[in-house]
């Protein structure tokens, strides 16, 4: 009997840490959509156009790039850079060569990780695509 009330107190304990792990969590990710018009690459993996969901985890400072079906997932770590203190912009910027498009970087509001396509030079022309 002892060890029923145990485990069954055991079980509800593991529940709820599970939930209030969910809820942390959660409460510190923030989420905006954007539509990218054209086909690209990011960390040299190939990117079809549509519907992307950029998601700032502020706990741990990760920005992540994922598509609308899922096929295509990406996340970097992300710190303080050019953008000011009070940006609140979301903002996915490319690199133009030859009619091919590479994600350079992924701000959202003030965070925003390090240059993402290395291989290309500083002075390719990019191209902007700001989030609602």
């Amino acid at each position: 009997m002892f060890a029923c009330t145990v485990s069954v107190r055991l079980k509800k304990l593991v529940i709820a840490s599970a939930l209030l792990a969910f809820a942390v969590t959660s409460a510190f990710a923030e989420t905006t959509t954007l539509k990218v018009p054209f086909n690209f690459l990011a960390n040299g993996k190939q990117c079809s156009s549509g519907v992307y969901s950029v998601i700032l985890d502020a706990q741990f400072n990760i920005v992540k790039l994922q598509s609308a079906d899922g096929v295509s997932s990406f996340q970097w770590v992300a710190g303080a850079g050019s953008p000011s203190p009070t940006d609140m912009r979301v903002i996915l910027t490319f690199d133009q060569a030859k009619g091919r498009y590479a994600l350079r970087t992924v701000q959202y509001h003030n965070k925003i990780p390090a240059k993402i396509d290395k291989n290309i030079p500083e002075y390719m022309p990019t191209r902007t695509i700001v989030g609602q």
